[in-house]
């Protein structure tokens, strides 16, 4: 950005006026010489001295001074692009004639100058601390070789296998050579691991050569078959190539590229076409830790490597750490729990505990301590260390992407990274490069996401409905690696009460609970450079955090990012106004915010303003004057009004999340000048990809005429209608096959009056469906299909997910008279096609629905207060066209809520059900049911049992649930745990040998725990909630020998902690909750008679 600015025809002109035409010119190089110097420090981070280090930072601070210089400029020249008429040159002269500010333009003509100065004298500085304008490629790695000794590799036997699989095994490749391709972050193994595969003896045998080549970023055709020739050099590339094929043809070879870093289509066309010489089976395997790699290479075969299991990393430790023999076994050992704290650390990545056990071998306590606390960038020395080789990732990156992975600083470890706001955020802070072509910003933010998740910066890559990748997030070591590369300019942290530099341009927080002390405003108010205010907000988490914005808004005049959810009381002060800088506004879920200042307005920069969840009723009358506003969210504002006029004059604005129609209070102006908005805009702006339409409490005819208007582009993805009182829908959404033909998405809710829905089941792209609150629908088509009884129907063919909330009247999918067929003896009956990709069901309130097609590949339902005859799993009288039998086959998660019986729902199909969820039943037995279905609830693992008051016993329920893993109990007033005279009782619960989880919450009649829990060795999490007869926790406790969370939440009788609880290492946390006044008292540190007994837990928490 500061370049493009530099060669604006609006600066030269600014400059000319005062006579800096020249000052202008030597600025320009000099922040070219200093983008290369800037370079150059990137390679020599390791070396750099104190005085070098706080060389780059004044070099850095001097560009960022440029920064806000031009980007001043910049809104300036904005501001006389609204005036009618003229040159350019007369509308600058017009300008801050009009505005008085001619000094203002003299003044930042005079910075020019002084900044060319400043900038010049710190650029000659640079060969004084060995800095040079002109790019020194970093230092390669060492050459791999191809062997290793399998006694030195852990825990990589599975992935072995899984490799040689592929490469012996039957192709579905046409091709005569197949790539495998091993994808990973940097020290997880891949070597180590196409070492083990290379020398393995099935390998060997397999083919009749055998080559290993270290690419590295030197992907030169010429090189590698000088490499494959034994390292032959001096030939020219047709000799080099005579030879190769003399090598390699007709011979069945295996060939090992090792490090590859090239994704150039190009190169790896000119390879393959050589190696295409070899005989039918030959293989080459790949490392390599792109995934765009393995795409270009042939990603047919790609294997993504992931970290050791927990056992392999401490054995992989144990073997470094100590001497042969003297492996601890138990936490009785003192260095047993060290150690596994250390191993965590290290996230099972290989090369993290190699370097960490090898520095501890024979290593006292105080080392093995000062480790633990220690960051793990931090361990090791020079090439020894894990950093290089994590960094030698990150230098791979072009200028621009590594400042957009150094920006995912911002957010904490394991934190959920929603790639919009992630996109929105490096398009605020000038991340992204100009497009040379017809792509926007965003399409360049979308590119360097996609490739920073296939260069392995991102995992665990998160897909919405439509297919588009949502969320990600990022290894602990990459993040550790963005923590570096960020340096001293980003700091995330938990507190605001910590102390900062002034110098920061970047703090996150994730602060939650308390006002701010003055004490730390005036430290805010110091931190004039800040350019990113951000609250990390996790999805869980609903806690808010009363800021003084008049501090932010007086003080951090550089900001670009302010991010404010959940930390507004009722108002934004206007001095909001004075942040010209910002690019990215987000007043999120701030529900008692009412009102924007109009000030907001002057923010001539902002692209992004984001409001959803807050209680604004209107939006600023100038909303025109953003000019460069690209994204406007407001989704659930529901006591927004109206929307301001002239909104159509915002030409950039590409996403627009809701548009409020208008209601009585709106003047007929208001009203037309929207509806023009709303009928020729929103098909101007085409093509969205999503559409939220929310009606106001206008009539039916009304909203019919609005509809009618509203006809998106064809290619939405995703439509979502709400609150519509038509009695008819506009010919376009009834005939969404032929209008909407793309979408994936269908979301309607609250159509009271409307009494036949649109044709659905011919959308052949439609995966997610939503009908909710359609008061007046019996059947959701309104024809059937009528064909000869061999034939299939298409029928939803992509659905896989549907959910039908609150329909009333509904009784079926159609009449069933409109879908007869005729058989061979003539005799008539009704076809019911099969939903043949649909997988997750939820039926919630339709009380008529007693029947259902056919479901073969169904996971998951959910049923509420439905029709307790509802045949799930169909009926004699209904004929599948589908030869499955079935509507459950493969069902994993059921979840009955209201549910009359449970005996329907139990079918022959029903089998390997995995989450099992009942409540409000009043029912039969459960036990009968269970012991009536014993098999189909052995494979449950997880169970639900809430508000069910006929349930008073599970003694014929537990010993069948031998699978479970977690149980929760709510809400069951009369159920009776364990009778303690019954021995029987006891031994029943030894059927949970699995379970690891146990949740009691509720239970009136529980004044002990079972005896009978004491056989739960597997349990890690116990938690007991409002237990009011609970008396007291037994002494076996400590038989839970596996336990790490204990949480006792408003259990009042419970007046102390067991002697027992002071011999279970195992427990990392205690959180007393809400607990009676002698147990707090007793459990006070550092005097409370109980406090020895819990003092070793690291973890406790006291809520009151």
């Amino acid at each position: 950005m500061i370049l493009a600015v530099l060669h604006s025809e609006e600066l030269r002109e600014l400059c000319s006026m005062f006579g800096y035409d020249s000052e202008l010119d030597d600025l320009k190089r000099t922040v070219f010489t200093i983008k290369s110097v800037l370079l150059d420090t990137e390679s020599k981070q390791q070396e750099l001295t104190h005085g070098g280090r706080d060389y780059i930072e004044r070099l850095k601070d001097a560009v960022y001074d440029v920064d806000d210089l031009l980007d001043e400029f910049n809104t300036m020249v904005q501001k006389t692009k609204g005036m009618k008429g003229g040159k350019i040159s007369k509308k600058v002269r017009r300008f801050f004639s009009r505005s008085n500010q001619f000094l203002v333009a003299y003044n930042m003509s005079h910075e020019i100058k002084n900044l060319r100065s400043k900038l010049d004298k710190i650029a000659k500085d640079r060969q004084q601390f060995g800095f040079s304008d002109v790019y020194v490629p970093l230092k390669r790695r060492e050459e791999t070789m191809s062997f290793a000794s399998e006694d030195n590799i852990i825990g990589r036997e599975t992935d072995k296998e899984a490799i040689v699989g592929m490469l012996i095994g039957d192709s579905e490749c046409s091709n005569d050579v197949d790539f495998v391709t091993i994808v990973g972050i940097g020290g997880l193994g891949k070597t180590a691991l196409a070492q083990l595969v290379y020398n393995d003896s099935t390998i060997e045998k397999a083919f009749d050569l055998s080559l290993w080549v270290c690419v590295s970023e030197d992907f030169v055709v010429e090189k590698i078959f000088q490499k494959m020739l034994g390292g032959k050099d001096g030939s020219k590339i047709e000799e080099l190539q005579k030879e190769v094929r003399k090598l390699i043809q007709g011979k069945k070879f295996l060939l090992v590229l090792d490090d590859v870093w090239s994704e150039s289509r190009d190169e790896w066309d000119s390879l393959k076409s050589f190696l295409n010489l070899g005989g039918t089976g030959s293989r080459v395997v790949v490392t390599s830790r792109s995934k765009k790699v393995a795409r270009v290479a042939g990603d047919n075969l790609m294997y993504e490597l992931k970290g050791l299991s927990e056992e392999n990393s401490w054995n992989l430790f144990k073997r470094l750490a100590f001497e042969q023999g003297k492996e601890p076994m138990n936490s009785v050992d003192r260095f047993f729990d060290i150690g596994k704290e250390i191993v965590k650390k290290c996230v099972n990545v290989p090369l993290s505990i190699r370097v960490v056990g090898s520095m501890l071998y024979d290593q006292d306590e105080s080392k093995w301590l000062s480790l633990k606390s220690v960051n793990l960038m931090e361990i090791g020395e020079g090439d020894d260390s894990i950093m290089p080789i994590l960094k030698y990732s990150y230098y791979h990156l072009t200028p621009a992407l590594k400042s957009c992975f150094s920006y995912c600083a911002l957010f904490p470890k394991d934190f959920v990274i929603e790639k919009q706001l992630l996109i929105r955020l490096w398009l605020a802070q000038g991340c992204l490069e100009n497009p040379h072509d017809c792509r926007s910003e965003e399409d360049v933010g979308e590119e360097y996401f996609s490739i920073l998740l296939h260069r392995c910066f991102f995992q665990d890559a998160l897909k919405n409905i439509c297919g588009e990748m949502n969320f990600c997030k990022m290894h602990d070591l990459i993040h550790d690696l963005a923590l570096e590369v960020a340096g001293k300019e980003t700091i995330m942290c938990d507190s605001l009460k910590e102390k900062f530099d002034k110098r920061i341009r970047h703090l996150s927080f994730t602060v939650n609970g308390y006002n701010l002390l003055a004490s730390t405003c005036t430290q805010l108010s110091e931190m004039k450079k800040l350019r990113t205010f951000f609250r990390v907000v996790e999805w869980k988490s609903r806690n808010l955090f009363e800021l003084n914005l008049t501090i932010i808004c007086s003080h951090l005049r550089q900001l670009r990012v302010l991010h404010l959810s959940r930390c507004i009381s009722d108002t934004l002060p206007d001095t909001v106004g004075n942040l010209f800088h910002l690019r990215y506004l987000d007043l999120s879920e701030n529900r008692s915010l009412k009102v924007l200042p109009n000030s907001i307005t002057k923010i001539l920069n902002l692209l992004v303003l984001n409001l959803d969840f807050t209680g604004v009723t209107e939006l600023p009358h100038d909303m025109r004057k953003l000019v460069n506003l690209k994204h406007l969210s407001i989704i659930y504002c529901f006591h927004l009004r109206h929307m301001p006029p002239g909104l159509d004059s915002l030409t950039n604005l590409d996403m627009l999340t809701m548009f409020v129609a208008g209601d009585e209070t709106c003047n007929q102006r208001d009203r037309v000048v929207m509806w023009q908005y709303e009928e020729v805009e929103l098909i101007r702006l085409a093509p969205l990809k999503y559409l939220t339409i929310e009606f106001s409490d206008q009539g039916a005819a009304i909203h019919e005429t609005l509809l009618t208007g509203l006809q998106p582009h064809c290619r939405l993805l995703d439509i979502s209608i709400q609150k519509y009182r038509g009695f008819k829908l506009p010919l376009w959404a009834e005939s969404l096959t032929i209008s909407l033909p793309h979408l994936v998405r269908i979301h309607l809710v609250n159509f009271n009056c409307l009494t036949i829905l649109p044709s659905l089941s011919q959308l052949r792209h439609l995966k997610s469906l939503m009908l909710e609150g359609i008061s007046n629908v019996e059947f959701v088509e309104s024809d059937g299909v009528v064909v000869p009884s061999e034939n299939q129907l298409t029928f939803f063919p992509s659905l896989e997910e549907l959910r039908l909330h609150e329909l009333p009247k509904l009784k079926g999918w159609w009449r069933e008279e409109t879908n007869k067929v005729t058989g061979d003896a003539g005799a008539s009956s009704v076809v019911v096609p099969s939903f043949p990709c649909l997988r997750d069901l939820v039926l919630r309130r339709c009380p008529h629905l007693t029947a259902f097609p056919s479901c073969p590949k169904l996971i998951s339902v959910e049923l509420f207060d439905v029709h307790e005859a509802l045949t799930l799993a169909g009926s004699k009288t209904l004929v599948p066209n589908n030869p499955t039998t079935g509507l459950v086959l493969h069902l994993k998660k059921l979840v009955i809520d209201n549910v009359g019986s449970l005996d329907c729902l139990f079918g022959e199909s029903l089998g390997g059900i995995q989450w099992l969820s009942i409540e409000c039943f009043e029912g039969e037995s459960l036990s009968n049911v269970a012991e009536k279905h014993a098999r189909h609830i052995s494979s449950v693992e997880i169970m639900d049992l809430r508000n069910c008051s006929n349930l008073n016993s599970l003694s014929g329920v537990v010993n069948h649930l031998t699978s479970l893993q977690s149980l929760t109990i709510m809400d069951c007033k009369n159920l009776v745990l364990e009778n303690n005279e019954q021995v029987v009782n006891v031994m029943l619960w030894k059927s949970l040998h699995l379970l690891s989880s146990l949740t009691l919450n509720g239970l009136p009649t529980l004044s002990n725990l079972p005896k009978g829990f004491q056989y739960f060795t597997s349990l890690e999490s116990l938690n007991i909630h409002h237990c009011e007869n609970l008396e007291a926790l037994p002494e076996w406790l400590n038989c839970l020998t596996s336990l790490q969370n204990l949480s006792i939440h408003e259990c009042y009788k419970v007046k102390s902690v067991p002697e027992a609880i002071a011999h279970m290492p195992s427990l990392k946390t205690l959180n007393l909750i809400r607990a009676g006044e002698e147990l707090k008292k007793r459990c006070r540190k550092p005097d409370g008679e109980d406090w020895p007994k819990i003092c070793h837990i690291p973890h406790i928490s006291f809520e009151y």
